[in-house]
């Protein structure tokens, strides 16, 4: 039996001008399984009124899981449940209504099988 390694990702990207709003976590390495509990993504700025798509890329297109807004101003929107990323494969967040200079970030949790 394969012992099982913790996975803990954070990146944050500032919007340049002309940038897409995505933000990407890492790719799956080949014979990897990784497998997500949490996701989390906010933007500077971001209102109640504005919303956070989390998802994945499953080597043919994205993926929403979970789209919201946060419960307070520039404060993280989350999901949690389960989903298994194999090889190629990726966590994203997309960002509605980002301006340029705002810093964007996006948090996955889980651990490799």
């Amino acid at each position: 039996m394969t012992e099982s390694k913790p996975h803990q990702f954070e990146k944050e990207v500032v919007k340049a001008a002309g940038n897409n709003e995505y933000v990407e976590g890492q790719r799956v390495k080949i014979g990897q399984v990784l497998h997500i509990t949490h996701l989390a993504g906010k933007f500077d700025n971001c209102a109640t009124s504005e919303y956070v798509v989390l998802g994945y890329y499953d080597g043919h297109g994205y993926k929403e899981i979970y789209k919201g807004a946060p419960t307070v101003a520039s404060d993280f929107v989350h999901w949690n449940g389960h989903i298994w990323l194999r090889e190629g494969q990726y966590v994203y967040a997309y960002f509605a209504d980002v301006a340029t200079g705002e810093r964007m970030t996006l948090r996955a949790d889980g651990e490799y099988a």
